[in-house]
């Protein structure tokens, strides 16, 4: 016992150091508390073994809050030199790029095994030379020079020396700082035409003056006669209070806007996906839509990792599938994760009041349910709610808390943090899923390749094998996650612990839609709460296990909306970018 102890304790500094341990971690802590509970331990020894570890865990957790600071505050100011419409590299004594923001990593070339072996051009001499040369050479002269890369005339670099970084502020360590000196895409043009209330056509005048430096020539690109041209920019120089083109263009390239990136425009934006409201109580929700407007309402509660059906990445992807069926898919956000307000709740059945006035200001009436996994519970805590209002219910993959799996190691790390851990430790819980959350994010593959090899099913591999699968997971954890840990983690905890009522008392008509292999949710759950809901039907998918709903969803939300289908008989493909 001491020896299992011993290594606990030594676990918990190597999780703290590595967040990728976190997992083996959580099943480590749970088989010791388990052994606690069970009565292997008894007085002075339990008594020891609990309160060293509670301290051996605060340390651990101020470790690895400081680790996890420094990762993000790193990758927030890879964020930060990323959205700069300039590039910006440094570069060491032998020509490697230390540090690289995105617009300069589209300008350099990879250079492989040999990035001494990248080549640029001073076009003031015609000599071409490698960037390790060019370093030497700057530094040797303590003066800037002017760079090109090899028949790319247009983009233009410059390099400072070593001692001209210093003097503004870059770290010693870089022997020269790159940028490049076009701003090419940016959003200074908008926020110059904004600032001085330009027209559209006068707005493309400017950027096309920018872009060609000659009127003649802008006119011609715009389509519009000369004479036309001068009639715009006469107008734009009394806006802007500018008297020549040169003036015009120095006044474009000083807008702070000019610094930034053009931001892409996303898919979920051109279909304006994501939407807010404010709730009577002053809180702001966040909600997603998509769907025809006239379609049938179906309301979807989703996973934790919130990209079963991912209208927010790929709705140019799903919104055919609601056409089909005549769809209009609302997604309500729970307190605290995404944009919507965070707020204390209790209770599962606390979310119902925000769906009710989410569906009063639709305008929507009547409407089925839809939910996948951990997002089963707070479907049937409001259908509990508003059931006179619902039509039907149909969960994917539903987890059932009260179920307790005769031999948790078997299953899915986070069924043993939940519904093991969560059950008989909250409080425990509550301090490690921040740091299980950031294991996923900062080790994705790693996660999910532990899962892969725990798994029985062919699918669930399948799809856990898939790139945009991983990708998204993180991404949509980021933006689940983006306002703070509270509401993902009080989420996680009413979960399993906040069943307050019964689902006997639901009356509704209720499909449960499950696979056979489920390693997250198993299907024994599944069963006791169907024979728990008064109207209940458990369809089985013999060779599938939790994640089927990647592939599935078309067909489970076009049974919530009411239409007799197939459950299989419409595939969904994840796309593969």
């Amino acid at each position: 016992m001491v020896n299992d102890s011993e290594n606990l304790t030594h676990l918990v500094y190597e999780a703290s150091l590595d967040n990728s341990l976190w997992p083996e971690l959580i099943i480590e802590l749970t088989e010791q508390l388990l052994r606690v509970r069970s009565g292997e331990m008894i007085g002075k020894e339990k008594s020891e073994n609990l309160s060293g570890l509670a301290e051996h865990f605060r340390r651990a957790f101020d470790i690895s809050e400081k680790i996890v600071g420094l990762q993000e505050e790193e990758a927030c100011l890879g964020k930060v030199l990323d959205s700069l419409s300039f590039g910006l590299a440094l570069i060491g004594d032998d020509g490697q790029v230390m540090l690289a923001n995105r617009r300069m990593r589209s300008r350099i070339p990879d250079p492989g095994d040999d990035p001494c072996g990248v080549r640029l051009i001073a076009p003031d001499q015609g000599v071409s030379q490698r960037l390790c040369e060019w370093v030497g050479c700057c530094n040797r002269n303590n003066l800037p020079r002017m760079l090109q890369l090899p028949d790319c005339a247009d983009h233009n670099l410059l390099m400072l020396p070593r001692r001209d970084a210093r003097r503004m502020g870059f770290p010693v360590k870089a022997a020269a700082v790159l940028l490049s000196t076009d701003m090419g895409e940016n959003d200074g043009l908008r926020s110059f035409s904004m600032m001085h209330g330009l027209t559209r056509r006068e707005t493309d005048l400017v950027g096309a003056i920018y872009k060609t430096g000659d009127l003649r020539t802008a006119a011609g690109d715009m389509g519009i006669s000369y004479e036309s041209a001068r009639t715009y920019l006469k107008r734009v120089f009394e806006k802007t209070d500018c008297r020549s083109q040169a003036e015009l263009v120095s006044g474009l390239a000083r807008t702070p806007m000019a610094m930034l990136r053009k931001p892409d425009i996303s898919d979920a934006e051109t279909h304006q996906v994501r939407r807010l409201m404010n709730l009577n109580d002053g809180r702001v929700m966040e909600y997603f839509e998509l769907g025809p407007g006239s379609g049938d309402v179906v309301v979807h509660f989703d996973a934790l990792a919130g990209h079963d059906i991912d209208v927010l990445g790929y709705p140019a992807e799903c919104l055919p599938h609601l056409k089909r069926h005549n769809i209009r898919l609302i997604i309500p956000c729970r307190p605290g994760t995404f944009r919507s307000d965070f707020r204390q709740m209790n209770s599962l059945r606390d979310f119902a009041p925000d769906v009710a006035e989410l569906l009063d200001h639709l305008g929507v009436k009547r409407f089925g349910v839809s939910a996948v996994s951990f997002g089963s519970a707070s479907a049937l805590a409001v259908a509990h709610e508003l059931q006179s209002r619902i039509d039907r219910v149909v969960l994917s993959s539903a987890s059932y808390p009260l179920y307790q799996h005769p031999d948790w190691r078997k299953l899915d790390q986070f069924y043993q943090l939940s519904n093991v851990l969560g059950r008989k430790w909250p409080t425990l819980m509550r301090q490690i899923l921040p740091f299980f959350v950031r294991s996923i994010m900062q080790n994705t593959d790693r996660f999910f390749d532990k899962y892969i090899k725990n798994s029985r099913c062919a699918h669930d591999i399948e799809i856990l094998y898939h790139p945009t699968a991983r990708r998204r997971t993180v991404e949509m954890l980021a933006e689940r996650t983006s306002t703070g840990m509270a509401g993902f983690v009080e989420e996680c905890l009413l979960n399993v612990n906040g069943w307050d009522f019964e689902p006997c008392n639901i009356r509704v008509p209720v499909e449960l839609v499950h696979g056979v292999h489920d390693n997250v949710a198993p299907i024994e759950g599944a069963v006791l709460l169907a024979g728990m809901l008064p109207n209940a039907v458990l369809h089985r998918l013999p060779d599938k296990g939790h994640y089927h709903h990647f592939n599935n969803w078309p067909g489970l939300l076009a049974r919530a909306a009411g239409r007799d289908v197939e459950l299989e008989s419409e595939t969904y493909e994840i796309p593969l970018n």
